[in-house]
């Protein structure tokens, strides 16, 4: 595995799918309020900024066997006054962050459909190799595709849709259409985590499965889950008013992140975003034993 390669994605899908999953550490490019507890103890001065971040994060990434690094832009869109501003700094920042890059990365955009377009075309210019764009959304697509193409590298494209297999499917047709190829497409079906509705994201994870053991081959594509961000949205990963019987908190939060990707992952997802280096330890030693690196 090469910083420019992303060889983990080279998945069998008619055998099967007996590899192991893979896991990306991710880490926010802003904090925010609701930012877990647990997590800002774990990483303490490395919040200091989002390139100290990264390269703490790169650290324990390469230390645990992690298949590639998350950056995840989850920038609020500023008014028209300030989004120069916002953007300038964005850009200089993740410039440092490419430099000190040593892993595959994925760029995770904030979601925020109009948004994103204006993240997209700003950010993607200052890229020097291959990464995975996420996620590329019904309402962008067409946007984010042009903006990448433009890059000069083939990116792959998570494809987001909110927990709808017919959805999926059609975003996967639209996508193509747009001139990307099927081996550049990611499968995000957008879901909750443990005790926050992952049992119909679950369901869904397993019916894109049988579409493409079934021969459907524009569900024939990698599934990836947030399971990270999910499960630090949670209360229960973030909050110490619970009673003694829900445990440590520190203990509970990676608990709750590690429950939910063991379950994703039962359902038939192919790769794991993770935002806690506990979780990915536990996880690639049980999925991948002694061949986490």
């Amino acid at each position: 595995m090469t910083q420019d390669g992303f060889s983990f994605l080279n998945i069998d899908l008619q055998k099967g799918l007996s590899n192991s999953p893979f896991f990306i550490l991710e880490f926010p490019f802003e904090l925010t309020d609701s930012y877990s507890p647990v997590l800002k103890n774990f990483w303490g001065e490395a919040l200091n900024s989002p390139v100290e971040f990264f390269r703490a994060l790169q650290k324990e990434g390469l230390k645990l066997g992690a298949c590639a690094l998350s950056v995840y832009f989850n920038l609020p869109e500023p008014a028209d006054s300030q989004k120069t501003v916002v953007l300038k700094k964005a850009c200089g920042v993740f410039k440092e962050i490419l430099n000190s890059a040593k892993m595959p990365l994925m760029i995770r955009l904030s979601g925020q459909a109009e948004w994103d377009c204006e993240l997209a075309r700003n950010i993607f210019p200052i890229l020097d190799r291959q990464v995975i764009i996420s996620p590329v959304q019904a309402a962008n697509y067409e946007q984010i595709i042009d903006s990448a193409k433009k890059s000069g590298f083939e990116h792959y494209f998570v494809l987001r849709t909110p927990i709808d297999i017919n959805l999926t499917k059609e975003l996967n047709i639209l996508s193509i259409d747009k001139g990307i190829k099927k081996e550049q497409i990611l499968i995000d079906p957008e879901m909750g985590c443990i005790g926050y509705g992952i049992d119909y994201g679950y369901s869904i994870i397993e019916r894109i499965c049988l579409a493409r053991n079934s021969g459907d081959d524009m569900l024939d594509m990698p599934v990836i889950v947030c399971a990270g961000e999910e499960s630090f949205k949670a209360k229960e990963s973030k909050s110490s008013d619970f009673s003694a019987s829900w445990g440590e908190l520190e203990q509970r939060a990676v608990m709750w992140e590690i429950s939910t990707a063991s379950a994703l992952v039962a359902a038939g997802a192919n790769i794991c975003v993770l935002w806690h280096p506990q979780s990915l330890k536990v996880l690639r030693k049980e999925y991948c034993g002694d061949l986490c690196h």
